[in-house]
């Protein structure tokens, strides 16, 4: 099992390098031997050579300068979302897939627009997919996107007032997922980390259910909090 861990230096804010880590030691728990590789700016990379790949947040500063380099290489990225790749885009590389970030190319492979506004919206959520469950969460971001609903990833079922969005959250089109949750959100949500390692292990595999109580108890503790909120 081939891991990419892509602009991991520039895109790798709030401990975001945490999720790629885990689904590491948990593949590896499955069964898996497990090769993570770590590419940056300039490097040579092939993308048809992992079966997962993953961006994580970064400052909007950085995220312009990742996509400007991701643009040299949209066709090798584009082929690895057709065939199937897993992906998994947290934070500000959410918006990598789109048409346009702040008035700027993208790679043009979903129909997202982003432009980055004066305001910063944070805030905790509960958000919910009707395969993985509830997933909970933060969000931090200056962007605001306009999307499809058809390829939404989440509904929220809970967000602070300061997190202006759309009705639904993230997006899932064939094997990417991407979503502005940071947390960082595999860590946070079993449910999802048994998802995406069910996509990896493709149709034949079975899960061996193994307990991560500090994972499966933060999710918990966690949850119920946010659920508190609401009442």
């Amino acid at each position: 099992m081939k891991l990419l861990h892509l602009y991991h230096d520039l895109m790798n804010l709030y401990g975001e390098y945490g999720n790629i880590v885990v689904l590491q030691k948990h593949l590896e728990d499955q069964g898996f031997e497990v090769k993570l590789d770590r590419k940056s700016l300039g490097e040579r990379i092939d993308f048809s050579k992992y079966d997962f790949i993953y961006c994580g947040s970064g400052t909007e500063a950085n995220e312009m300068v990742a996509i400007e380099d991701l643009l040299k290489r949209k066709d090798s990225f584009a082929k690895a979302v057709e065939k199937g790749t897993v992906i998994l885009l947290t934070g500000g590389a959410m918006e990598f897939l789109g048409k346009s970030v702040n008035g700027k190319e993208a790679l043009d492979l979903l129909p997202l627009e982003t432009e980055f506004t004066d305001n910063r919206y944070t805030g905790d959520v509960i958000v919910r997919n009707d395969e993985i469950g509830e997933v909970v969460g933060f969000i931090n971001k200056c962007s605001l996107i306009k999307e499809d609903e058809d390829i939404k990833l989440f509904d929220y079922v809970f967000k602070q007032n300061e997190v202006k969005d759309n009705a639904y959250e993230g997006y899932h089109y064939k094997n990417v997922y991407g979503t502005h949750i940071i947390g960082p959100i595999l860590v946070k949500n079993p449910n999802f980390m048994k998802k995406i390692i069910g996509d990896l292990g493709g149709k034949d595999f079975i899960y061996k259910d193994i307990s991560y109580p500090f994972e499966e108890d933060s999710y918990s503790v966690t949850l119920n909090a946010l659920k508190e909120r609401i009442k």
